[in-house]
């Protein structure tokens, strides 16, 4: 198992397939999406993170995080998307 795949599985990503993609379900529509690819001329794998969110009658919305990331930018990103999502859903539980 590479180093990546432990790191976002402490996040709660799923592997699906081992350096080229990651899920994690975040809500009943929603899902955090990690691809992974590779250059022909490269040895090194990039990343494609994104939010997907799949409307059950409308159009599907995607947020992009970030592209073309190297993994240690990558879980960088990730580990910034979690904070935000932590402090916004700490800040939306003090409203009510």
């Amino acid at each position: 198992m590479s180093r990546l795949t432990v790191e976002l599985k402490q996040f709660g990503f799923f592997c699906g397939i081992e350096n080229q993609l990651y899920l994690l379900d975040t809500g009943k529509y929603t899902t955090l999406i990690i691809e992974g690819f590779k250059k022909p001329q490269s040895i090194y794998y990039q990343y494609d993170f994104y939010k997907q969110t799949f409307y059950p009658h409308y159009h599907n919305k995607i947020t992009v995080y970030g592209e073309r990331l190297i993994p240690i930018y990558l879980l960088k990103r990730v580990q910034r998307y979690f904070a935000n999502r932590h402090n916004y859903l700490e800040e939306r539980g003090k409203q009510f």
